[in-house]
């Protein structure tokens, strides 16, 4: 792995810089080897980016309880319905992940400034992948066969307070996505995007994280133990809260769309004693338990599957800091149509007492 990958980033851009689409309709026709992929992935400068945009702070920190919204907004295309439930939590920061920018399946345009400027929140954001194509198998036989503008999709934070040194942490360099044989072709691997605001005068880490789908538990705690690396790295003393979609099926991929052998209904929705990562984070003194509603799951289909056990698969994470009031937030339209694969979470964190 190139040195950036092993420690934080964070090279700010007013916007990523574009990859030309006959590049990136090279790469997707191209070899689907590792020594290809590796290549493209450390000569795209827009993974090693950080986009700072939209309103500017409404304010420099924060008092007491901390308002904070993790979502997985799933494409984001359906903004309007999520910005609603969002704007109803009144939250000091978001943390959201896969945001699509520029990309056919959502209409090419840049959602998450959209969602910004209806928030009054400034942003940073930070890809994911660069995809090579216009989305998944599904995604392309319903949308228009026309080129992705910037074929970019990630994740990011959100806040009214001002975001101090917003960086990517990225996880993996694998490239497991690259070949198209999981059927959407791509250049990145799953990271976050951390900055810090400020509470009662003292910085905070806030944390968007998306953790692979494509894998199994201990995979998933080999990403959130090399997350944590990343964090200390970052800044090893202060408080932090994660809130991202962890893929913590329990089951080995593809396992996780249907319920394995069916011998614990609760295992979807209690997957802590499958998902090694939970010790992982406990024993570097994160705590999950106060932070997040049990037994509630935070998957949504869009159409009913008799199959499939909704799990749990979005959690916050925090390290610290007191937490109150968690929250599964519906992912629906006010008809109670879906808007969204993935509900959201709420939660509100305070200094935790000496």
């Amino acid at each position: 792995m190139t040195d950036w990958i092993l420690s934080p980033q964070s090279t700010p851009v007013a916007a990523l810089t574009e990859v030309p689409l006959d590049r990136r309709n090279s790469l997707r026709d191209g070899p689907g080897d590792h020594a290809t992929y590796r290549a493209a992935h450390d000569t795209i400068p827009a993974l090693r980016e950080v986009e700072r945009g939209g309103p500017a702070p409404q304010a420099d920190g924060a008092t007491g309880w901390l308002r904070v919204v993790g979502w997985n907004v799933e494409r984001l295309r359906h903004l309007t319905a999520l910005a609603a439930r969002i704007e109803a939590q009144a939250p000091d920061v978001c943390l959201l992940t896969e945001i699509d920018k520029g990309m056919t399946r959502t209409g090419n345009g840049h959602l998450l400034a959209d969602l910004s400027a209806r928030l009054v929140q400034g942003y940073a954001y930070g890809l994911e992948f660069v995809e090579l194509d216009r989305g998944s198998p599904a995604e392309r036989a319903t949308v228009p066969d026309t080129p992705n503008a910037l074929g970019f999709h990630g994740n990011a934070v959100l806040s009214r307070l001002a975001l101090h040194r917003p960086a990517i942490l990225r996880l993996e360099a694998e490239g497991t996505w690259f070949d198209g044989t999981r059927g959407e072709p791509r250049v990145g691997g799953r990271m976050a995007v951390a900055a810090q605001v400020m509470l009662d005068a003292r910085p905070v880490t806030v944390v968007a994280v998306h953790l692979e789908s494509h894998s199994d538990p201990a995979h998933r705690a080999g990403q959130a133990t090399r997350l944590m690396d990343l964090i200390d790295q970052y800044d090893p003393a202060a408080p932090v809260v994660i809130a991202g979609d962890f893929n913590t099926s329990t089951w080995d991929w593809p396992r996780t769309m249907r319920d394995g052998d069916g011998t614990d209904p609760l295992r979807r929705l209690r997957p802590q004693p499958h998902e090694p990562l939970f010790d992982a984070f406990t024993a570097r003194g994160y705590d999950w338990r106060g932070a997040n509603v049990p037994d509630v799951p935070t998957q949504r289909l869009w159409a009913p599957d008799p199959g499939r056990t909704l799990g749990k698969i979005d959690w916050v994470f925090t390290r610290g800091l007191h937490a109150r009031n968690p929250a599964v937030l519906p992912a629906t339209y006010p008809d109670g149509a879906t808007a969204s694969d993935h509900e959201g979470l709420y939660v509100e964190v305070a200094h935790a007492v000496p």
